[in-house]
């Protein structure tokens, strides 16, 4: 039967065996009977099949297990085909006989377990997330209310306009007055139309701008798929006559009891057991675990203590074979798999970003502000002497409340950070969720993987180790490192020997194709290559080395994990050498100094100190094989040293490599520049803890002096137990659901209290520990207010870690599509240096949106003013859509413009700012806008108001009602808002000036100047002043804002308000300095560090 048609097929109906069904007549009752005792059976038989597969859990677990928790690599096999009911080859390798589950079998499995894949989450709909942004929010709600009103507003006036068009006037002045005041009116109207039309557009474009910027959306579940197998699986089952069938299964139609066959290139569809294996197999499971150490694995049966995941009989879901072949038996499926727990992890909503909690607050003050306001107005308006309407009393109440609501601040924030972002890319770092700027800035606790982010995620001899002897014995030991400078080992006499044995007995090789070298083969033989072929020249010259006649290799014993070395023979005729290279402890036992106590010693120390520096070390030995030692016809055999047919014994010590993964370029000094900025660097891998450890000495994440912990009690000696955490220990503090709550136990409570202030290296974890180390530093860091967390990495095991911080961080170049779209940062260049300079670009950030904030809120209290100067018969002095040509016109463009400037002060030696503790708009902030810039622009507004334009203060002294004007009256009404306007466009020009730096001046005034450096900002100002005139002496303008021609008097005099500003916070900032060198001196003497 044709394979295609064999496969398991969920569509497929149970096969009839060729027997037609009768239309009619009894003979229809026995079928039915069979096909409900048919279906009974499949039922029984799908909850014993669940049933049977408990067995492979431990007892004490959950349906809803977030850990990968499974028994299956501490069963026997008999133990396994009996959960399964499939049937092993009496071969061991089920290449031959009826193995595998029953046809049948495999049906109920897939309506039991489903299809082999990850379940996707549901995604919304882009539209959907288009209206949400636009018209949700806190934010964009108190926008649209104001929208709402707006309209309402008009919608009321329409009315008494229309009363009175239609009543007649009793005079023919009164009628030409009537008529003004009803053309005046019309124009307000017409105004009035603008405020809504222009406040929707702006929420609209900026939420359009955040959608198009988050339109490629997370797709984890997306990239999850990717990792499957492509290809079909080769597969072994017994159909119904009991016959083997070998198929070519697709892998979502796989299920757990299948028995497939692995070969180097495969990707592994599903999690397995291995039940053969070839000699030597390994895996690449970096994907998984970040380690890009290939494991190797075994069919040993392993004991109930190993962890899943450490277990060398099993292979997971969406790892790789390197190298070997294996028969093996699945396990888990889909969302069972060792992925499918990393995919729930994913799947958690993300935490909150500090900027939408900042932009939370900041709406609660406005709108108490804007309430407040609105409400005060609404009493002057009652009790003002000008007697009004309730109409127009409403209206001058909306118009004081929306005066203050920052429209601009919407569209600031997102054109601001979609700036930040290309500035940050300049830098390598990709940011994909533009909020995530300012939360970078804000980061306490920097949690990093080891393995290709503070590490180059490639394998490196660091160390050659030759010996000298004295008298057949070890007299010393000579270690060379690589070149500091240049990064290669320098060629030296001393090495010849360890250079050309580490080139002939190797199984890499080197490829160079237009003059770049390509290395193959495992990442430890490409290690030792590469070293050898730095000493030997080159690789070309390590090329001639094995290609000499005298170094032809004519046998070999690859390396495997029974005898953990390799050995390779070399030569012809009658002139060879052996080389023997692999673990210390197996290759000095075939040496010469094997017994020598004082050698062994020696070499034993420096083996101890290798290790105790994180390096991997291998030994490699030689000896010349001649005359009676070679065997008959120069056919060398052999499989391990008890069944060679040459000698293994006498071999001379060549030396040793020391092999690791290195710190990257730099990482140690950028570590240093975090820890400087009060960010705790914090090492979390999947690695072993002592090479964690060395690792994390060398980077300056244990031991330094910048380390705030290391310096309050020496912590790290003091709390020992904590100085390096594994994920043994993590193991029953984990929280029972799915983030830690106030209802934890206590001793877990105190116990991560110590664990987030002492740690500083976490090894040996695994992805569901990686989350929950992130979680313990946002619920218990920071004194129990929760640190704000950057976590990088780059593999899928970082995955949920990754989505869980406030800052994910993935690497671009080594990192997996489930690690980048997990992420809201990706660093182009995997370089950790990038990210410490992408802290201090987003702390620059945060820093220039709070002084465009500043800036943005010192208006809103002249552009209050007018309406509670009517409540003194002041006549009035600015219009709402005066108020939107300010906001909208000039100021959000300035604001905007905020977001290029440069650093005022060395941002990188100040702790961050926490913004649960210290919000983005605090009490300072608004006491600098409110209470002091907005004052004196205010005043100055009033001033010029009544000096540029002397008939206003008539007006004023005269007490004259609006419908009592005359036409010579309305100019000067009108040229006295257009002072006040233009008046507030200084003022609100020098408050930019004065916010772009906080206490450093401007002008030079005792200090260095910091001058004006944002040319973009100038620019703004260029524009400002070109709008303000064109209100001015534009007719469309003046119609739509009714603003009216001024004389070049009443145009020049308000620059009073502009020099009168900027000179008052000279004076300002002058002061601050000096308090402020004054403070510093009185903390001089506390100081812990220089």
């Amino acid at each position: 039967m044709d394979q295609s048609h064999r496969e398991l097929l969920v569509s497929s109906p149970p096969p009839t065996n060729g027997v037609s069904v009768a239309p009619s007549g009894s003979s229809g009752f026995p079928r039915t009977e069979s096909h409900i005792s048919s279906s009974s059976a499949i039922i029984i038989e799908a909850e014993a099949c669940r049933q049977r597969y408990k067995r492979l859990h431990p007892k004490d677990i959950t349906d809803d297990e977030k850990d990968y928790k499974t028994l299956v690599h501490t069963l026997q096999l008999e133990r396994l085909s009996a959960i399964f009911k499939t049937k092993f080859g009496s071969d061991g390798k089920c290449k031959v006989g009826p193995c595998g589950l029953k046809e049948e079998q495999a049906r109920v499995y897939f309506d039991v377990y489903g299809k082999n894949e990850i379940t996707p989450p549901k995604r919304e709909n882009i539209w959907i997330k288009l209206l949400r942004q636009t018209f949700l929010g806190i934010f964009n709600i108190l926008l649209w209310s104001c929208v709402i009103a707006e309209v309402a507003l008009i919608v009321v006036f329409a009315k008494p306009s229309g009363s009175a068009e239609s009543s007649p006037d009793v005079s023919v002045n009164g009628t030409a007055v009537g008529a003004d005041q009803a053309s005046s009116k019309k124009e307000e109207e017409e105004a009035d139309y603008v405020t809504p039309i222009i406040l929707s557009a702006v929420i609209v474009m900026a939420a359009l701008l955040q959608w198009y910027s988050e339109l490629k959306a997370e797709s984890q579940m997306e990239a999850m798929q990717k990792l499957q197998a492509a290809s079909k699986v080769p597969t072994v089952r017994v159909n119904s006559r009991g016959e083997r069938v070998e198929l070519e299964v697709d892998p979502v139609n796989l299920v757990p009891g299948d028995i497939i066959f692995l070969q180097a290139g495969d990707r592994i569809p599903a999690d397995v057991r291995i039940l053969y294996c070839s000699d030597g197999m390994e895996v690449d499971n970096s994907a998984l675990t970040g380690e890009s150490v290939p494991e190797p694995r075994n069919t040993r049966t392993e004991p109930v203590t190993c962890p899943p995941p450490e277990a060398r009989n099993l292979a997971f879901f969406g790892t790789t074979v390197l190298k070997g072949n294996a028969t093996c038996i699945i396990h888990a499926t889909g969302d069972a798999t060792f992925l499918g727990k990393i995919a729930q992890g994913i799947k958690s909503s993300r935490v909150k970003s500090t900027l939408e909690i900042q932009i939370e607050h900041f709406v609660h003050i406005i709108a108490v502000v804007a309430i407040c306001v609105g409400l005060l107005s609404l009493v002057a308006n009652l009790v003002s002497p000008v007697k009004r309407a309730p109409p127009e009393i409403l209206q001058n109440s909306a118009a004081a409340l929306f005066a203050q609501v920052p429209e601009g601040l919407l569209p600031t924030v997102t054109i601001s950070l979609m700036i930040a972002s290309d500035q940050m890319a300049a830098r390598n770092v990709i940011v994909r969720k533009i909020d995530a700027v300012e939360t970078l800035g804000c980061v306490s606790v920097f949690c990093s993987d080891k393995t290709g982010t503070l590490t180059t995620g490639e394998m490196a001899v660091q160390d050659l180790v030759v010996p000298t002897f004295s008298g057949g014995s070890v007299s010393s030991l000579e270690v060379h490192n690589r070149d500091k400078e240049s990064g290669n080992f320098k060629k030296s006499p001393g090495l010849d020997g360890i250079s050309v044995c580490g080139i002939l007995n190797n199984a890499a090789d080197i490829k160079v194709d237009k003059g770049e070298e390509r290395w193959t083969g495992s990442p430890t033989e490409v290690a030792i290559l590469r070293a050898c072929s730095e000493v030997a020249g080159g690789a070309e010259s390590s090329k001639q080395v094995r290609n000499k006649p005298a170094n032809n290799k004519t046998f070999e014993i690859p390396f495997n994990s029974e005898n953990k070395w390799m050995l390779t023979i070399h030569g012809s005729d009658k002139s060879y050498f052996a080389i023997l290279k692999g673990a210390p402890e197996r290759v000095l036992k075939f040496t010469k100094i094997g017994q020598d106590s004082a050698s062994m010693a020696k070499i034993e120390q420096q083996l101890q100190d290798l290790m105790s520096q994180g390096r991997r070390v291998l030994c490699i030995a030689r000896r010349e094989v001649s005359g009676s030692d070679i065997p008959a016809g120069n056919k060398f055999e052999g499989t391990t040293s008890t069944d060679c047919n040459f000698p293994m014994k006498d071999f001379e010590f060549v030396g040793l490599y020391g092999i690791e993964d290195p710190p990257k370029k730099g990482v140690d000094d950028a570590v240093i520049m975090a820890q400087r900025a009060g960010v705790k660097v914090v090492m979390v891998t999947g690695d072993h803890q002592d090479t964690a450890r060395a690792i994390a000495g060398r980077i300056n994440i244990l031991g330094s002096s910048w380390d705030e912990g290391a310096n309050e009690g020496e912590q790290l000696q003091g709390a020992a137990e904590f100085s390096v955490i594994t994920g043994v220990m993590l193991d029953t503090r984990i929280p029972r659901g799915d983030n830690f709550t106030d209802d934890e136990p206590e001793e877990n409570v105190k116990w991560w209290t110590k664990a987030v202030q002492h740690a500083r290296v976490f090894a040996r974890v695994s992805p569901i520990h990686k989350q929950v180390i992130v979680q313990a530093y946002q619920k218990y860091g920071y004194n129990g207010i929760g640190d704000i967390v950057a976590m990088t990495g780059d593999g899928v095991n970082d995955a949920p870690a990754l989505k869980q911080a406030e800052v994910g961080v993935a690497m671009g170049q080594r990192g997996t599509e489930v690690a980048k779209d997990a992420a809201d940062i990706v660093l182009h260049d995997d370089n950790f240096p990038s990210v410490v300079k992408g802290i201090e670009q987003g702390r620059l950030s945060s820093e220039n949106l709070q002084k465009s904030i500043m800036y943005t809120l010192c208006s809103k209290v002249p552009q209050v003013a007018p309406t509670f100067g009517e409540l003194f018969g002041i006549p009035q002095a600015l219009t709402v859509a005066q108020v939107l040509l300010i906001d909208i016109g000039t100021d959000i463009w300035t604001a905007i413009a905020y977001a290029v400037q440069p650093a005022e002060s060395k941002l990188m030696e100040r702790t961050p700012r926490h913004p649960r503790q210290e919000k983005m708009v605090n009490s300072k902030v608004l006491l600098y806008s409110y209470g002091y810039i907005g004052q004196f622009q205010m005043i100055f507004c009033w001033l010029m108001f009544f000096l540029a334009v002397p008939g206003v203060w008539d007006l004023y002294i005269t007490g004259k009602k609006p419908m009592d004007y005359t036409d010579e009256d309305r100019t000067t009404d009108t040229q006295g808002m257009t002072v006040y306007y233009w008046t507030l466009v200084l003022g609100q020009i020098a408050a930019a000036i004065s916010t772009t730096t906080k206490l450093q001046s401007v002008l030079g005034f005792g200090t260095s100047p910091y001058c004006l450096p944002n040319n973009t900002l100038n620019l703004m100002f260029v524009g400002e002043v070109v709008l303000g005139l064109a209100a001015i002496y534009v007719g469309p303008i003046q119609s739509a804002f009714k603003t009216g021609w001024l004389p070049t008097k009443a145009v020049l005099l308000p620059i009073v308000a502009f020099v009168g500003i900027t000179l008052i916070d000279e004076i300002r900032k002058m002061i601050g300095r000096q308090c402020d060198e004054s403070e510093k001196a009185a903390r001089a003497p506390s100081k812990r560090r220089p």
